[in-house]
């Protein structure tokens, strides 16, 4: 055969080859969806970012809604006093509404029950576009735990499982089918958040006293220690002048408590009257500086304690906004005690320079010295310790372990804050509890202890003798000491004569 009819026939094969490829290729993968019999829940016209609202209750309690709207941009909480609502939580869960599939597992209402998707049983939830009042998704949700549940759209009995337990996503407990969604889990309780490096001052005002912290120049810039790690913020009391030094830390510890500032619930703006928030009690303040920027200032106030929370008060930024409910642990650490921020040392008195104690109790007065170990002797060593003796009594036992509890704790005694009460309101002018130290070379201490501060969990009055200032001494600092004068005191039973020996 010539090869001009050779080159139409190799054609002809080449391409029924080309063709037998094709034919034997597998067919497009199904989609995933189709494979595990997943169906759309959710229109895919419905768009995250074309939602504007959405409702939320439980079938059974239709009149406790949760209502979300998204107002200028912004999302609030339209059933909850219009508060903030949490834009990154909402975010996250219409993110995952838009695109949610489910696995039909049911099409029978006689079975809604069983899946707790009735009407009345079921969570409901209504999701709006344009229209307030028409929802663009209307979905039900049952039982289900960790992040898989049961749903099914509003009028079908077809029951879905889905990869959202909406029960957990609303804050709902496990276990309690009955219970009704809160605006909790959606508001945005952040109060303010400043970043550390742009704080550089802070002002407390409280019904005892007025305080003001500044901070100082760290490393230069470019320096190595800069370079290295930051320096930590170094505070300094500016006023009022006091003569105690600052506990760095404490206040650092403050003020972030104060710059990332939290509550706990959001209450009616319309009662500020009723909150106290017209003449607060207690305000905190940040000098707040970004970069080059001009300083401004942040005050938040808080009001009185709210009536069902014990401890807990109203507070809001600046003077309007959002009224929130902040917890005690919080405004303990914004307005701790003096002693928390400042090292106030009531004595400092080392033990070992300490030679003679004169005790004060009940109008009785007796005192105690110290006597230097005796020479060792052959056959009789020395004790290696200096003993004590009662002045007048030299053969009485005196409880040694007694005498050591006293010193200790007068040997670096700080106070938990400072009074402004007078003498005569805290029973310092009449002292039930007078300690003397005596040092070798001759000077004294002393320390007076009054009556207790209102309540006996708060501390006792107690003070120099010198009338200077009135110190508040922690409650288990005052038992240390009343115990240990008690067991010291002349005729008490570890104070009795010592038998004669034979």
């Amino acid at each position: 055969m010539s090869p001009k009819r050779l080159l139409p026939l190799l054609g002809i094969l080449i391409v029924l080859g080309v063709l037998a490829v094709l034919l034997k290729r597998s067919p497009a993968p199904p989609q995933l969806a189709q494979e595990v019999g997943l169906e759309r829940l959710v229109p895919q016209t419905l768009r995250d970012d074309s939602m504007s609202g959405f409702d939320l209750y439980h079938g059974a309690k239709p009149q406790e809604i949760v209502r979300l709207r998204k107002r200028d941009g912004a999302w609030v909480v339209a059933s909850h006093f219009d508060a903030p609502a949490n834009t990154t939580k909402i975010q996250q869960f219409l993110t995952q509404l838009s695109t949610l599939q489910g696995e039909l597992r049911a099409d029978s209402t006689a079975l809604l029950g069983d899946f707790q998707l009735t009407d009345e049983q079921a969570l409901h939830l209504k999701v709006y576009i344009d229209t307030p009042d028409q929802p663009a998704l209307y979905l039900l949700a049952g039982k289900g735990s960790g992040t898989n549940g049961f749903m099914r759209r509003a009028g079908e009995g077809r029951i879905y499982s889905v990869n959202l337990y909406l029960q957990s996503t609303a804050g709902l407990t496990s276990g309690t089918p009955d219970q009704a969604p809160s605006a909790k889990p959606w508001l945005d309780l952040r109060i303010q958040n400043v970043p550390k490096e742009q704080v550089s001052a802070v002002e407390l005002h409280s019904p005892t006293r007025d305080l003001q912290f500044t901070t100082q120049p760290g490393a230069p810039a470019g320096s190595t220690e800069a370079a290295s790690t930051p320096p930590a913020p170094a505070w300094k009391l500016v006023a009022p002048e006091l003569p105690y030094s600052v506990k760095p830390d404490a206040v650092e510890s403050l003020v972030a408590t104060l710059r990332t500032l939290q509550g706990d619930d959001v209450v009616d703006p319309a009662k500020t009257p009723e909150y106290g928030l017209d003449t607060p009690p207690y305000r905190a303040t940040l000098t707040v500086q970004p970069g080059d920027q001009e300083a401004r200032q942040t005050t938040v106030s808080l009001g009185n304690e709210v009536p069902t929370k014990s401890g807990s008060r109203y507070a809001r930024l600046g003077d309007t906004g959002p009224v929130y409910i902040v917890p005690q642990w919080t405004v303990q650490r914004l307005f701790p005690t003096l002693g928390t921020l400042l090292d106030v040392r009531l004595l400092q008195v080392p033990q070992e320079e300490v030679v003679r104690l004169t005790l004060q109790e009940d109008g009785e007065s007796w005192s105690l010295e110290r006597h230097a170990p005796e020479a060792s002797t052959a056959g009789n060593p020395a004790e290696s310790t200096a003993t004590w003796q009662f002045v007048g009594s030299p053969d009485a036992t005196v409880d040694a372990a007694a005498v050591t509890s006293l010193l200790g704790a007068t040997a670096q005694l700080n106070a938990d804050d400072l009074s402004a009460n007078l003498p005569s309101q805290t029973g310092l002018d009449r002292p039930r509890l007078r300690v003397t130290l005596t040092m070798r070379d001759g000077h004294t201490e002393r320390l007076l202890l009054g009556q207790a501060v209102e309540q006996d969990s708060k501390g006792y009055y107690a003070s120099r003798g010198d009338g200077a200032e009135v110190f508040i001494v922690p409650t288990i600092t005052n038992q240390t000491l009343t115990d240990a004068v008690a067991k010291l005191k002349p005729g008490s039973a570890s104070t009795a004569k010592a038998p004669a020996k034979p």
